[in-house]
């Protein structure tokens, strides 16, 4: 089981490397957020290393384009500070800004299409190795749901979805959101045969200074919550891979080769310890 917020998502390539590396049996991988399309390429039997530098230029390419919107509000220094650190924070900055008030959506779909279309091509679910379950919040039912059969970049672009910054992704006449709003973890809808269940958690450092403003609040109860109910939900693993390496890191693509590789040697460490 594989999460993560923001960038820290990357962080699952190190862990699948290093699992197939080690030859372990994945009976199936339920993943939320940018770990689904890790997920799924690593289902396709793709090369952890290209999805690394696909994931430097996906986030560069769309984190620039943000920090232009941005700039052009007045972030001020120390939002700046903060927003590099904090994806949450950056989102809801970006997301209130005078001219987003009248958008459902930051950024379109149309050229995430073709950033997916470059690392899956005209791939289905039918074609992954394993089954690949992506986890994602039914607006329409308001709950967290589980997508496995459904068309596979149109899963992947929903669990990527997180509110403010794409609009919503309709599937099946639902309209659906990314989980990691409600927990980076997708652990909310277990099945019993899918036991053992191992989780990857990719910790957060919380910001120390105090929040100044409405967003910088908004921001921490945000954080405070997911953090809540994450380790509420843990209970439900039968083994958690705490990868405390990358805890210190921040949440921007410059820092995506180090997640992965900190994320690989933390988990040969923990599987070599088995």
């Amino acid at each position: 089981m594989l999460g993560g917020i923001g960038a820290k998502g990357a962080a699952s390539i190190g862990v699948l490397q290093s699992m197939r590396e080690h030859k372990i049996k994945v009976k199936r991988i339920v993943a939320s957020g940018i770990s689904s399309i890790a997920s799924a390429h690593f289902a396709l039997g793709g090369e952890p290393k290209s999805l690394t530098e696909y994931f430097v230029r996906f986030f560069a390419k769309y984190q620039q384009e943000l920090w232009g919107l941005a700039q052009l509000e007045g972030f001020r220094a120390r939002q700046t500070s903060r927003a590099l650190s904090n994806f949450s924070y950056f989102i809801r900055g970006v997301s209130f800004f005078r001219g987003n008030f009248a958008k459902i959506s930051t950024l379109s779909w149309e050229s995430v299409d073709e950033d997916l279309k470059e690392v899956f091509g005209n791939a289905k679910s039918a074609d992954l190795k394993l089954p690949v379950v992506i986890s994602v919040i039914d607006l329409s039912l308001k709950k967290e749901v589980l997508l496995g059969n459904e068309d596979l970049v149109e899963s992947l672009k929903a669990g990527i979805a997180f509110p403010g910054l794409f609009p919503p992704v309709s599937i099946g006449g639902h309209d659906m959101i990314s989980s990691t709003l409600y927990c980076e973890l997708p652990l909310t809808n277990l099945k019993k045969v899918w036991r053992p269940v191992v989780v990857v958690d990719v910790p957060n450092l919380r910001d120390a200074d105090p929040p100044l403003s409405a967003i910088e609040i908004l921001a921490e109860i945000d954080q405070i919550r997911r953090v809540a109910i994450k380790m509420k939900l843990l209970g439900n693993a039968d083994r958690v891979f705490n990868l405390e390496s990358i805890k210190h890191l921040r949440e921007d693509y410059g820092q995506i080769p180090r997640l992965v590789s900190l994320a690989y040697s933390n988990t040969n460490k923990l599987l070599d310890s088995l």
